[in-house]
C-alpha cells in the first residue's frame, strides 16, 4: 500500500490538457507539473500557450510544451495528439477542458449557434479522446477527466447552446467510461461557477450578477482555478484509481435560497 502522499505523485506521466491558455487549463497545467508530470498544454492561442508552458516549465523544472490546434479542426487533433506522442513517447492522462459559451436568450439561438456549440464542447473532447484512447490503453491507471459545467445539469434557458452542448459532453462521458472499464477512467468534473478573469465578463455576466452569485454559493465565494486544478488531480491520481463514470460536483456546495421569509 502507497502512503498517502505518493498517490499523488504523478513523476514520469504524461499529462495532455487541452484549452490550457486559459485560466483553468494554465492552473492545472502548473499543478500537474508541480506534482512531476510532463505536460502537453493545448490551444488555439498559439503565442499564450507557449510562454504558458515556458513558465511552468522554468517554475516546476518539469518539461512542458505548448501546441497550438483548434479544437474544432479533426486534423490538427489528430497531427496534435501524434506530436505529443513524438515528443514524450506515451500519454498516461487526457484533460479535456476545452469549452465556452455565452449568455443566449432561450429563443434567440438557431441551427448554426447551437451546432458551432456542440462542435466545441463536445464532439472536440469526442475527437481528442479517440486519438488518445490507443495510448492511454497502455497506460496504468490511464484517466480521461471532462471539464463539464453545472449548467448541463440544470434547467439553463439562459445558455441555451452552452448547456444542451454540456450536457450531452456528460452523457458521452459515461457511455465511454462503461465500455473502457477496466483499462481507462472517465469521470466529470461538474463545474460551478468559477472566477475565470475577463473569460467571465465575455460570457455575459456583470458585476451584479457575479455579486448575487456569490452570495447564494453556500461557500460564499465562487470557485477560483486552483479549486477546479485540485479536483482534477484528484480524479487523475492513484487515490482515484477506483473511480469512474462520476459526476464530481466542484461547486461550493451548489447555491440556496432560504424558503423561510428573512
Amino acid at each position: 500500500m502507497k502512503p498517502s502522499d505518493k498517490l499523488y505523485d504523478f513523476t514520469g506521466k504524461v499529462i495532455l490538457i487541452t484549452g490550457a491558455a486559459g485560466a483553468i487549463g494554465s492552473e492545472a497545467a502548473r499543478q500537474f507539473a508541480a506534482q512531476g508530470a510532463n505536460v502537453a498544454l493545448m490551444d488555439i492561442n498559439e503565442e499564450k500557450v507557449k510562454a504558458t508552458a515556458a513558465a511552468i516549465t522554468k517554475e516546476t523544472g518539469s518539461e512542458c510544451i505548448g501546441i497550438k490546434a483548434d479544437a474544432t479542426n479533426e486534423d490538427e487533433l489528430k497531427a496534435m495528439v501524434e506530436a505529443v506522442v513524438g515528443k514524450f513517447g506515451k500519454i498516461s492522462g487526457l484533460v479535456n477542458n476545452v469549452g465556452w459559451g455565452k449568455a443566449t436568450p432561450l429563443w434567440g439561438s438557431d441551427t448554426d449557434k447551437l451546432v458551432a456549440s456542440y462542435k466545441l464542447n463536445t464532439i472536440s473532447a469526442y475527437n481528442i479522446t479517440k486519438f488518445c484512447m490507443p495510448y492511454l490503453r497502455k497506460e496504468p491507471n490511464a484517466s480521461v477527466v471532462f471539464s463539464g459545467s453545472m449548467v448541463g445539469t440544470t434547467p439553463s434557458p439562459e445558455f441555451i447552446e452552452y448547456s444542451t452542448a454540456k450536457a450531452g459532453l456528460i452523457n458521452m462521458a459515461h457511455s465511454m467510461a462503461v465500455a473502457s472499464g477496466p483499462e481507462v477512467r472517465f469521470n466529470v468534473l461538474v463545474i460551478g461557477s468559477v472566477d475565470n478573469g475577463a473569460a467571465t465578463l465575455e460570457a455575459g455576466y456583470d458585476p451584479a450578477m457575479l455579486k448575487k452569485i456569490s452570495d447564494s454559493i453556500v461557500m460564499k465565494r465562487r470557485g477560483t482555478p486552483t479549486d477546479i486544478a485540485h479536483a482534477m488531480i484528484f480524479l487523475m491520481s492513484e487515490a482515484a484509481s477506483w473511480i469512474t463514470g462520476i459526476n464530481l460536483m466542484v461547486d461550493g456546495g451548489g447555491m440556496y435560497e432560504s424558503k423561510m421569509p428573512s
